[in-house]
């Protein structure tokens, strides 16, 4: 019941039938504080306080569950406008100096999909640069006072503030093999960037296609821990026309990501019941899921992520043997800089020492 109140709660303008359905589900037998809790996991606290506003059901609620719920919405938005305010700033250095970045994931949503600032979330920046960019980027950063994380290089922090930022769009700079997910290479993507104005200060975003390619590939990276990462692209794509979905499925065949958006459109179809249109229904037929890939699905369909091993099942299916044996292996085994961020609390350990840790870590795994 829960998840169906959440999945009811993405919607951003509900219709009055879908308010119906959310006051009906809310009749039920329901503990507010394990809802917000989860609500709040999820990503989804600001949507839910939105929905139950518009569809009249705080009264339903305890005056503490109230303004427990309403403070979520009000600090989001908060915490948004003051990410926004740092992130002008930057790029106001970024564009006086001609350097280029892609932002990525909240900013993006927040300027094309979101109408309302308090509705989603953001812990950070993500953005993307090209390696002829990069060091003209740390510069800015360390002159506006930004300190670089001991941890991950490519991460900046000042206050509340973090800068996250990958030199590959798919994360090769952590795991090289992630270049193998493409057919094309990064500079392909970069070249159908278009511009974004946050305000008077201009950066790229991702064109639409592959902003849905990317949110995907970054939701399954991630095993759909939050359901805010499906909602996203939900979201985006609920108000597309078919020639919308021709073109994603078309772009998607053009970097090799038809199984992704199979992946992702079987998550949608069965957690929101969303409606896809006879595009999607065509590919999920011809790029048909096996037994393995719909038993790690359906883990976040019945439970609240996906297994942690999943990534090594949904990322190299359909690669080939060889690409998929060094997406496995480099995915299992990373570099001894990677594993000193995975085991940030050991960080003396010997090359030897942080690999048979590593092993012991995989067959935790395995046992759950």
């Amino acid at each position: 019941m829960y998840s169906k109140i959440l999945a009811c709660s993405a919607e951003i303008n509900p219709d009055p039938s879908q308010q119906q359905r959310m006051r009906r589900l809310v009749s039920f037998d329901v503990d507010f504080d394990f809802l917000i809790n989860v609500a709040i996991r999820e990503g989804l606290a600001g949507l839910l306080y939105k929905n139950f506003l518009r569809s009249g059901l705080l009264e339903n609620l305890s005056q503490k569950q109230r303004e427990r719920l309403q403070s979520l919405y009000y600090r989001t938005a908060i915490a948004n406008l003051r990410l926004f305010h740092d992130l002008k700033k930057i790029l106001d250095k970024l564009n006086q100096k001609k350097i280029k970045v892609v932002l990525l994931q909240g900013v993006v949503l927040l300027q094309h999909v979101y109408d309302d600032i308090g509705l989603r979330p953001m812990t950070d920046i993500d953005f993307w640069v090209l390696k002829k960019d990069y060091a003209g980027l740390i510069n800015v950063l360390s002159i506006q006072d930004y300190k670089r994380d001991p941890l991950y290089p490519n991460t900046f922090r000042k206050g509340s503030t973090t800068f996250d930022f990958h030199t590959h769009i798919l994360w090769a700079d952590r795991i090289r093999a992630h270049k193998m997910l493409l057919t094309k290479s990064q500079e392909y993507i970069y070249q159908e960037a278009r511009i974004l104005h946050i305000e008077s200060q201009k950066a790229l975003c991702l064109s639409p296609y592959d902003e849905v390619l990317y949110l995907s590939l970054h939701a399954l990276k991630h095993n759909v821990e939050r359901l805010i990462w499906l909602v996203d692209i939900k979201n985006i794509l609920a108000s597309w026309e078919r020639p919308d979905w021709a073109g994603l499925i078309n772009r998607a065949r053009e970097l090799g990501q038809e199984k992704t958006i199979s992946f992702v459109f079987f998550l949608l179809l069965h957690i929101f019941d969303f409606n896809l249109p006879p595009e999607a229904w065509r590919l999920m037929e011809k790029k048909r899921l096996n037994f393995l890939e719909r038993k790690v699905l359906w883990r976040r369909i019945k439970k609240d992520s996906l297994p942690v091993w999943s990534p090594l099942v949904l990322f190299s299916t359909g690669k080939g043997l060889r690409k998929s044996f060094f997406i496995i292996f480099e995915t299992l085994f990373p570099r001894p800089e990677i594993l000193r961020q995975v085991f940030e609390d050991t960080p003396n350990r010997k090359v030897w020492q942080l690999y048979g840790m590593r092993v012991l870590q995989l067959l935790g795994m395995i046992r759950e």
